[in-house]
């Protein structure tokens, strides 16, 4: 296995036993709104949204935190606690402790988003050359996490019932802590380095602050269309899609497993065809990736139109529509969710990285916003036209990724022609 720095591993496996708790618990949320606690589908989505939304702002509040005199290491293992104890509350399978469970659920995630960022840009000083490779690791193992706890929280809910599987989750940010701790000396000599600097050769000038708020403006037309995986189309899944296989069938949280999955079986061909992309003088390699990301997510909803179309939003259509839509969400996730915050990390200027960090969270805290009031149109539009509109939201992406590509180039044609 290559090397890497002493702590990335253990940081690695408290961010995976993190996602393992949420994408459990988002997994299962809009159906235990709906089915367990009597939320209508638009009620649902829009508190599933304004949740996930919240675990975007909260690591705003926790930088300011981390900031003090507590220190990023300690933020993020008492996050964990704080998250652990939230999940718990929703065990009680009442309103209020749903609400209460949220928010500690949501405040928790702050420190979990951030220390991760933060650590492993520290840690990758001496070898800046393998901080894109760790990154993505981390979040492939990420996505591992999100590919078992969907099928091991269903499992334990359908056997046992909704609180076993918050239980579960709840033991699992119990772990991430335990590991942030006892990992805490390795990890506070790397909180007290200096973080990675930006882009070789890359100006802090006008084109870099254009390149910057654009990324936070595709953060919000990207996660739009992406929270709809884990919103509208387990709904999708559960009364439009025929699931059944070989006889057995499948069980709609599954789905985000699926999701998860497709992330992994894509992520190594996905790498080796990027090794031959080819970009315009000025335009980061980067920046490239991220555009054909804001089109793969564009065209994921297109076979969702056509299926809707032909099952006239009232009967079972083949799950190799779903499959294919959920094909192309991973590629679009990969390129741009695991590599849109060192993006913009390497964009800003060293002395307010983490500012624009906190923009870049806040960006998709509002397209999450934004996903769970549009998912509360389910069930007031035909679905051929609400996928239609999330395939247009996504691809008008790609109208703002050509201004920042003149905003990247024209700076650097006025230095040449000046020097």
């Amino acid at each position: 296995m290559r090397r890497y720095p002493p702590g990335f591993l253990s940081l690695s496996a408290s961010v995976a036993c993190e996602r393992f708790g949420f994408f459990l618990l988002a997994s299962l949320l809009l159906l235990y709104l709906n089915e367990r606690l009597g939320f209508t589908a638009a009620q649902a989505t829009e508190v599933l949204g304004c949740f996930v939304a919240a675990t975007y702002v909260s690591p705003l509040l926790a930088g300011a935190i981390t900031d003090g005199r507590l220190g990023i290491v300690r933020a993020a293992a008492l996050g964990y606690l704080i998250a652990a104890v939230g999940y718990a509350l929703l065990a009680a399978e009442s309103r209020p402790a749903l609400y209460v469970g949220l928010t500690l659920v949501a405040l928790g995630a702050g420190a979990a988003k951030l220390a991760p960022q933060s650590l492993a840009s520290r840690l990758f000083t001496a070898e800046p050359e393998l901080r894109d490779r760790g990154l993505m690791l981390m979040y492939l193992l990420a996505n591992v996490s999100a590919l078992v706890s969907p099928v091991i929280g269903e499992t334990a809910r359908a056997w046992l019932g909704w609180p076993a599987a918050f239980a579960l989750a709840s033991l699992s940010l119990v772990a991430a802590s335990l590991i942030i701790q006892t990992q805490s000396p390795v990890l506070r000599t790397a909180e007290s380095r200096t973080s990675v600097p930006g882009e070789s050769g890359q100006t802090h000038g006008s084109g870099s602050l254009v390149m910057l708020f654009g990324l936070c403006a595709l953060s919000v037309l990207f996660t739009v269309p992406q929270m709809q995986a884990s919103s509208t189309l387990l709904l999708w899944t559960r009364d439009n899609t025929n699931r059944r296989l070989l006889g057995w069938e499948l069980p709609v949280p599954y789905v985000a497993s699926l999701h998860a999955g497709l992330v992994l079986a894509v992520s190594p061909l996905l790498a080796r065809a990027l090794l031959y992309l080819k970009t315009a003088p000025g335009l980061p390699t980067a920046a490239a990736k991220i555009a054909l990301g804001m089109a793969a997510t564009g065209l994921a909803f297109v076979p969702l139109v056509v299926a809707a179309l032909l099952g006239s939003d009232c009967s079972r259509v083949s799950l190799g529509w779903l499959l294919g839509c959920l094909l192309l969400l991973s590629v679009g996730e990969l390129l741009v969710c695991a590599l849109g915050p060192s993006f913009v990390l390497r964009l800003a200027p060293p002395k307010s990285g983490g500012r624009w960090l906190g923009a870049w969270y806040g960006a998709t805290a509002v397209g999450y916003w934004m996903a769970g009031r549009i998912g509360g149109l389910w069930d007031r539009v035909p679905h051929s036209l609400f996928f239609a509109g999330l395939a247009t939201l996504s691809l008008t992406g790609l109208a703002l990724i050509a201004v920042m590509r003149r905003a990247a180039v024209n700076p650097a044609r006025r230095h040449m022609t000046a020097t």
